[in-house]
């Protein structure tokens, strides 16, 4: 065992690891993401003593990753690859480690032109670096973007790097495996595959190394285009070069397209006939440039005008949102008709403005900020004097409710039939005779959501031994209610005394195998409880969309059904409506 694998492998190095992806983790966009955080870090150390200990006797397996489709503002499509857990730990692991025990990669990464994906340096510093050079008399810029980066760096051109570096064998095996892209969904892509990395070709956008790799593989490129006169600062794959005359300027831009050409990267140029302007420009810095989201001159950063337009959208969803939501809260005369009324809306308002705000807080434009802000301001005096008609002539209920304030008889009542209470443990057990079943549960909303996830539903479950299925549905649901209605239906099917069912609902299987208290939908759950007298079943929890296929094929059915489930709600409302005498 070499000395990196042996530091990458040590349970502080992977547990480090886990707290810098529970962190990026916790506040992702995709909610299987954020539960299966949270479902790996329920038993921590023996999660990292297990990839530890498969590490260490060979044993270790990468999980295939789910490819997730992007549309570009191009309208083109981006691959963006989703990776278990256990895969984005040794993946950061392996990262640490070579950040700090590597001296070739702690050159690259204290280059100081390169400003992304690096430690301790970003957009700050290369705005410095502008800064410097435009008062050095670097007075033209070519700015340009690296079309497709990710996925046509060389992953064998920096392997080979990093192999002069680095005399461990088994380390660098690993991250070979770590970085190369295996999609679990792959046949499901179609030809949409092309925008994922292969084998050799490309690195998967998501991935902790990814960054790295594209650094190493440019390191050459920063040191080349910091010369002579010539200035180069560079965000990944977006990057100016600054020079005190256009001739030099555009001849090293030439050359640094030439450069990036052998290794297989094309970046755009702006004296294309059809450049593209938002990704490459040329010119004079007095007139201007935009970089890393800031309109650039000699003594002005103030962030772009597109910077500036998608707040205002941000905004202005917002507030349409908080219409609806309100507008909801109304017509329901109750609280929780709707999740952001007034309120709510503007705090999430504010905790926009502050993030943006500190994001551009290198700006030393106030007179744009100001602009920025009276039209910000604007838009909320229209939002409030809208709300200010919502309640007038309302009761102070009505009031109350609108503004974000609910009423303690708008909270739903309970019966002592619904007093919570946890199911009784049941001793694990499994014997030949045991069959698998995967289970699934889906809803749809009927337009707006009305503060839950209510809506028509369906159920589905698929047994792996005997590829049967069966699928039903409701007129209305919630998302939980269906997934235990899933459980119910696929237990009560079976004649065998033990069961193990497989479900990506957090929510069924924390009551049913940690113990959690039963809390709500105590009809169903005291069914289940009941099924179980008689047999031994376990839940066991997957995660969903991620490739399994009895799982994606339980998925697929439940969403059939909800959608059957909303087409004949429709027809039946359309129905109840043409039925309606004329008067």
């Amino acid at each position: 065992m070499g000395r990196l694998f042996q530091k990458a492998t040590e349970r502080s190095s992977l547990k480090s690891a886990w707290h810098r992806i529970r962190t990026n983790g916790q506040t992702s966009a995709a909610a299987e993401t954020r539960v299966a955080i949270e479902m790996f870090g329920r038993d921590l150390d023996r999660n990292i003593h297990k990839i530890q200990r498969r590490l260490r006797s060979n044993e270790f397996e990468f999980d295939p990753q789910q490819g997730v489709l992007k549309t570009k503002a191009s309208g083109g499509k981006r691959g963006i690859v989703m990776a278990s857990v256990q895969n984005r730990i040794v993946e950061r692991a392996w990262l640490d480690c070579l950040q700090s025990e590597s001296a070739f990669v702690r050159k690259v990464i204290n280059q100081p032109t390169s400003v992304g994906g690096v430690p301790h340096r970003s957009v700050p510093h290369g705005l410095k670096l502008i800064n410097d050079a435009m008062l050095d008399k670097k007075v033209h810029f070519i700015r340009s973007d690296i079309s497709g980066f990710f996925d046509n760096v060389s992953r064998r051109i920096v392997l080979n790097k990093l192999s002069e570096d680095i005399d461990d064998e088994l380390f660098l095996r690993t991250l070979d495996r770590a970085t190369t892209t295996t999609l679990a969904n792959e046949e499901s892509l179609g030809e949409n595959r092309k925008v994922f990395p292969t084998d050799d070709h490309g690195v998967a956008q998501g991935s902790p190394l990814s960054p790295l790799f594209g650094n190493i593989l440019l390191h050459e490129f920063d040191l080349k285009f910091n010369d002579r006169g010539i200035v180069c600062i560079r965000f990944i794959d977006d990057f100016v070069i600054l020079g005190e005359d256009r001739k030099k300027t555009t001849k090293a831009f030439e050359s640094a397209r030439a450069f990036l050409s052998d290794l297989g990267l094309r970046c755009h140029d702006p004296f294309e006939e059809k450049a593209n302007e938002e990704k490459t420009s040329f010119g004079k810095v007095d007139d201007g440039f935009v970089f890393l989201g800031y309109d650039i001159r000699p003594g002005l950063f103030q962030p772009s005008r597109v910077a500036r337009q998608k707040l205002i959208e941000k905004v202005g969803n917002h507030i349409a949102l908080g219409r609806i939501s309100i507008t909801d809260v109304k017509k329901s005369a109750n609280s929780f008709g709707g999740r952001q009324r007034y309120a709510q809306t503007l705090t999430l308002i504010d905790k926009v403005l502050r993030g943006w705000g500190e994001a551009f807080s290198y700006s030393n434009a106030p007179n744009t900020l100001d602009d920025l802000d009276f039209a910000i301001n604007r838009m909320l005096d229209d939002f409030r004097a809208w709300f200010s008609k919502q309640i007038r002539d309302q009761d102070w209920k009505t009031k109350r409710r609108l503004g974000g304030v609910c009423l303690l008889t708008d909270v739903a009542q309970n019966s002592f039939d619904d007093l919570p209470f946890q199911l009784e443990r049941q001793a694990s057990s499994r014997s030949k005779n045991t069959i698998t079943i995967s289970t699934d549960g889906s809803i749809l909303s009927l337009g707006r959501r009305r503060g839950k996830d209510q809506g028509p539903g369906g159920w589905s479950y698929v047994v792996h031994e005997t590829n049967d299925q069966k699928a039903g549905r409701v007129p209305s649901s919630t998302n939980n209610r269906m997934e235990l209605q899933a459980v119910i239906e696929a237990v009560r099917s079976r004649t065998e005394k033990s069961i193990v069912i497989r479900t990506d609902s957090q929510y069924v299987s924390d009551i049913a195998e940690r113990g959690d208290t039963v809390r709500s939908n105590s009809d169903l759950w005291k069914e289940f409880e009941e099924l179980r007298q008689s047999r031994n079943i376990r839940v066991v929890w997957v995660k969903g969309h991620a490739g399994d296929p009895h799982n994606e094929r339980a998925d697929t059915l439940a969403q059939q059904q909800a959608k059957l489930a909303k087409d004949e709600l429709l027809r039946s409302q359309n129905k109840t409506i043409d039925n309606i005498p004329s008067r």
